[in-house]
């Protein structure tokens, strides 16, 4: 008769997923929007995108079964979150702060120990601490802190006999600023924050070989910043990583042979001159891209993308695999842009 009772008392307070037939109507829904045009966009890329309804139906059965307060509450954030920036008007987001975010996932767990399987006013209590403790979290990451940093600068010059250089920057953490030095002589010049980097120039036969790369990853990600100018004498051939942060690469000035840029988390904008010789490789993994590129140029896109939105100016079409100005080809395209991302956006815009 005990054993009876206490299997009574475990169904009784098991509270099965919902998960399943949740995600079944979304799905129904979705198909039948798509089929009756309330939800816009062209084929299974727009279905795709619509992803992060995973992670609000996960968190809305979790809160269903009681099985936390916390830790749902954040994933039905987040997957809004991306939903808004998928199908609604994209802001800078600064994935420096972002980063700084992660405490917030202690403070989750600490909660969800605390109110788990809670009712009535414990229950509403914990959602209450849950949204105040975590929204503080946000707003102080976001608002950031004045924190004093050491700084290194860079000046290396070049002699006249060089013809061309190859520049390998490795940040690890933080934001990236790149731009123009037209001063003669001076290959790259700039400040480094925080000053824990290694660096090294050679030349041998009329060829500048410069390394530079973080040995010490900031404490404060938002504190850690690389701004710098490139030679615009000689033709450069680029290649810089970054983990996770932001990079703002103007590129428009230089005379670029070829380049390669490549970022774990985080955004990049990147604005292209006319011409360069070799094709360029973006890969990101998460993360926002927005590229300006120059018109009147044949330009050809291969976009090799898992769980992401592209976006293009109204004059490209796709041919062949690829996405082209008016006129071009992989064949004879001046410009051959290969993008390859997992999830995020992809924005090319003429430059103003």
């Amino acid at each position: 008769m005990k054993n009876e009772n206490e299997n009574y008392t475990k169904k009784r307070f098991h509270r099965r997923s919902f998960f399943g037939p949740i995600l079944l109507i979304t799905i129904g829904l979705i198909f039948l929007g798509k089929n009756i045009g309330l939800i816009p966009g062209e084929g299974w890329g727009t279905i795709w995108r619509l992803w992060p309804l995973l992670l609000i139906i996960g968190g809305l059965d979790d809160l269903f079964r009681r099985e936390g307060i916390a830790w749902p509450i954040l994933m039905i954030g987040v997957g809004c979150a991306l939903l808004y920036n998928y199908f609604g008007p994209q802001t800078w987001i600064s994935w420096t702060q972002i980063l700084q975010l992660w405490p917030v996932v202690l403070i989750a767990a600490g909660i969800d120990v605390l109110f788990k399987g809670q009712t009535g006013w414990k229950s509403l209590l914990g959602v209450l601490l849950s949204v105040v403790l975590i929204g503080a979290a946000v707003f102080l990451a976001v608002q950031g802190v004045e924190i004093q940093a050491d700084y290194v600068k860079i000046d290396e010059q070049i002699s006249p006999n060089v013809k061309i250089a190859e520049l390998d920057l490795s940040l690890g953490v933080g934001e990236l600023v790149l731009g123009s030095e037209s001063r003669s002589g001076t290959l790259i010049y700039g400040n480094i924050t925080p000053g824990s980097v290694v660096d090294e120039i050679n030349e041998k036969s009329g060829l500048a070989s410069y390394f530079l790369e973080s040995t010490k990853p900031a404490i404060f990600p938002h504190t850690a910043s690389w701004d710098l100018g490139f030679s615009t004498r000689i033709p450069l051939e680029i290649e810089i990583d970054n983990s996770v942060g932001e990079m703002l690469l103007d590129f428009a000035e230089l005379e670029v042979d070829s380049l390669i840029v490549n970022q774990g988390v985080g955004r990049m904008f990147i604005d292209l001159p006319e011409l360069i010789a070799e094709e360029v490789l973006i890969k990101q993994g998460v993360g926002i891209i927005e590229v300006v590129i120059p018109e009147n140029v044949r330009i050809a896109v291969d976009a090799q993308n898992g769980l992401t939105r592209i976006k293009f100016p109204d004059d490209f079409e796709l041919e062949n695999g690829y996405y082209t100005t008016p006129g071009a080809s992989r064949n004879n395209a001046a410009l051959l842009i290969v993008v390859e991302q997992g999830v995020g956006l992809v924005t090319f815009q003429y430059a103003k």
